[in-house]
């Protein structure tokens, strides 16, 4: 579900909706959102997190049977910050609570320019030191949940590199906990 943010940035930044052709669910972007990606990203350093299948770009994905260039965890991915011009974020999963968001943290940690997400669950005008320039309404397929294809410029680093437990919590929630592996190394942001 859409909010709108300050000063209606959500509704000015609105470019259309996309409806894609014969997609079908392969892991891997519809044809006309990798269409639009290729060329935004074009000549720039592109990091996928979740993007195993990906066709360009450095894929991180946690799953070795996707043969990513990194196996590695996108909420604690394991690269310096400001490593690549653009970080694309596609989590491959419906989140009830809020969880999406934690993946946009090490995104604009990583990101020197840009954050592209296509999401399932929302979206807002700024996050984390990203801020809302312009979004699609995405139907991948007849059958399949409406998403989100937003660009977020990268304004500030995030107050933290990694994910930290909300306000009022001790911990990072339940779903997220078992991939924090900060207490297993040294230093995480470094490779």
């Amino acid at each position: 579900m859409s909010q709108v943010g300050r000063n209606g940035v959500v509704v000015k930044t609105f470019q259309g909706l996309m409806t894609c052709s014969a997609y079908r669910r392969t892991w891997a972007f519809p044809a006309e959102v990798e269409e639009l990606l290729r060329a935004e990203t074009a000549g720039l350093s592109v990091l996928h997190l979740f993007g195993g299948q990906a066709g360009w770009g450095v894929r991180l994905d946690s799953d070795p049977a996707t043969r990513p260039q990194v196996v590695g965890n996108a909420f604690f991915p394991p690269f310096k910050c400001e490593s690549f011009d653009v970080v694309l974020c596609d989590p491959p999963y419906k989140s009830s609570n809020g969880l999406y968001a934690y993946c946009l943290v090490p995104a604009a940690c990583l990101a020197r320019r840009r954050v592209w997400w296509f999401s399932t669950d929302a979206l807002a005008a700024w996050y984390h030191g990203l801020r809302l320039l312009r979004w699609w309404a995405v139907m991948p397929s007849s059958h399949g949940p409406l998403r989100y294809l937003a660009e977020f410029d990268r304004t500030r680093h995030p107050r933290s590199c990694y994910p930290r437990p909300g306000k009022g919590a001790r911990s990072l929630p339940a779903a997220i906990r078992p991939y924090d592996w900060r207490s297993r190394i040294e230093q995480p942001t470094l490779l």
